[in-house]
């Protein structure tokens, strides 16, 4: 019979194998939306990855509320909402003060100005530089009935590109 040597048979095995899960890794998308409900089911957000949430007690425009913060991180990108709800008794001119707060934090996280189009409940981007690092931020600020929501994505502009910022801020559907 044939006394084939058992070691190259070995390594091509491997290297096949080896080949195959590097084709699989590089087929793997990078940003695996799924669309979640937000905001006590009042609206659907798509998120790039597995999400994370928080609550705080917080006080916004003056007025005690529980923060909840829903946050997933890809490729040193933060994708997040935060929301929260108002007093039921709450005046349209505390909703709208909610919202300045919410947009005022932002800007100054990234020590910028309020864009005018911030107050419009419209998408709005803000870049800046960290440690020596640019920085973007893209956003969405907004009162639906009494709940005052931010939706940001914040990351190096080379990987918070226009396609995967409106993917996720443009996600959000309220209902």
């Amino acid at each position: 019979m044939f006394n084939r040597p058992v070691f190259p048979a070995l390594f091509f095995k491997r290297f096949l194998i080896l080949a195959s899960l590097l084709l699989l890794s590089a087929c793997y998308p990078t940003y695996n939306w799924r669309e979640l409900p937000v905001a006590d089911g009042l609206a659907t957000l798509a998120f790039p990855g597995k999400v994370d949430t928080v609550k705080r007690d917080i006080e916004l425009a003056g007025m005690p509320v529980t923060f909840v913060l829903t946050t997933t991180e890809v490729n040193d990108t933060v994708f997040s909402i935060g929301w929260a709800q108002l007093p039921l008794q709450s005046t349209s001119e505390q909703r709208q003060a909610a919202q300045a707060a919410l947009v005022e934090s932002l800007a100054a996280s990234m020590d910028q100005p309020v864009p005018e189009i911030a107050m419009t409940g419209e998408m709005f981007r803000l870049e800046s530089a960290r440690d020596g690092k640019a920085l973007a931020m893209v956003a969405r600020v907004l009162v639906h009935y009494d709940v005052a929501m931010r939706v940001v994505a914040t990351g190096p502009p080379e990987l918070l590109t226009e396609e995967v910022s409106q993917n996720f801020i443009r996600s959000l559907e309220l209902k």
